[in-house]
Parts: C-alpha cells; structure tokens; sequence
C-alpha cells in the first residue's frame, strides 16, 4: 500500500509515497496519522519499528488514502 496526500493549491494534487520506493530487504511500509491539531503525518514501518518520514500543517492537505497508524499499529 501507499499513502497519497492530495494537496491544497497545488496543480499536480497529489503527492504519493510508494511502497515500492522503499529499500526490499528492509520490508518497510508507508502509513499516516493525523494529530490532534490537524496535521498529517506520514511514517515509515519497518517491522514494527517506525519513524516520521513527513509532516504536513493542517492547512496544507486537503485529504489522504492509504494505511492508517494508530495507536503504535500499522491498520491495514
């Protein structure tokens, strides 16, 4: 699975984060969670390990699909 964020303002829309644009051996997954203020934020899982890949405010995304993180667990 992948995340995409699409954009406010933005002509293209849509920014994705692959999977596949991931290191294989490292088996790591995109996933996102929204805060309590609004912002998005797009973490990478690598068996069960996790770190923040990007954060967006909450002004600057309009809507996301994809793997949510909650509570320390990727949901797919």
């Amino acid at each position: 699975m992948s995340v995409h964020v699409v954009l406010h303002g933005e002509p293209a829309g849509v920014l994705s984060f692959d999977d596949v644009s991931l290191p294989p051996d490292r088996g790591g997954l995109y996933g996102y969670h929204v805060g309590a203020g609004g912002e998005l934020i797009v973490l990478v899982d690598e068996r069960g390990e996790s770190h923040v890949e990007r954060v967006f405010g909450p002004t600057t995304w309009h809507s996301v699909t994809g793997d949510v993180w909650r509570k320390g667990l990727l949901l797919r």
